[in-house]
């Protein structure tokens, strides 16, 4: 295989595991989700949640993995000679994992905090300190 062929493919593969691994990070964590927002008093709140959950997980993903450009090095190199080296090629395929799990991690990190003020906000709503 070409250093060309490995890299359209490795770029394409690379894409399908970072928007995976939000997926599946979104399985791991809808259930226990659902029976922490059915303690949240606001309905359409918990709707909303649920809506953007899947999205706030698949996207900030799909966002780490696109942040990393191969054109960085191409100012000090031309393109011919950035494909012919297969250590950077690997080298950005792991760059790009490196950024999709980032994201994921920050994105899990804002998405505590958010149930946690919602949590906040409906055992203040329940002890009637509103």
């Amino acid at each position: 295989m070409s250093n060309e062929q490995y890299l359209i493919l490795s770029y394409f593969v690379v894409g399908l595991v970072s928007g995976l691994a939000g997926f599946f990070v979104y399985l791991a964590l809808k259930n226990p989700l659902a029976q922490i927002t059915e303690t949240f008093p606001q309905k359409q709140f918990v709707r909303i949640l649920r809506i953007l959950f899947p999205i706030g997980l698949i996207l900030p993903a799909l966002t780490g993995f696109l942040v990393v450009r191969y054109q960085e090095g191409c100012n000090e190199k031309p393109y011919s000679k950035l494909i012919a080296d297969r250590n950077y090629l690997v080298y950005k395929n792991q760059q790009q994992l490196s950024s999709s799990a980032t994201q994921i991690a920050v994105a899990l990190l804002i998405w505590g905090l958010i149930i946690l003020l919602g949590l906040l906000r409906s055992r203040r709503g329940q002890n009637g300190d509103y």
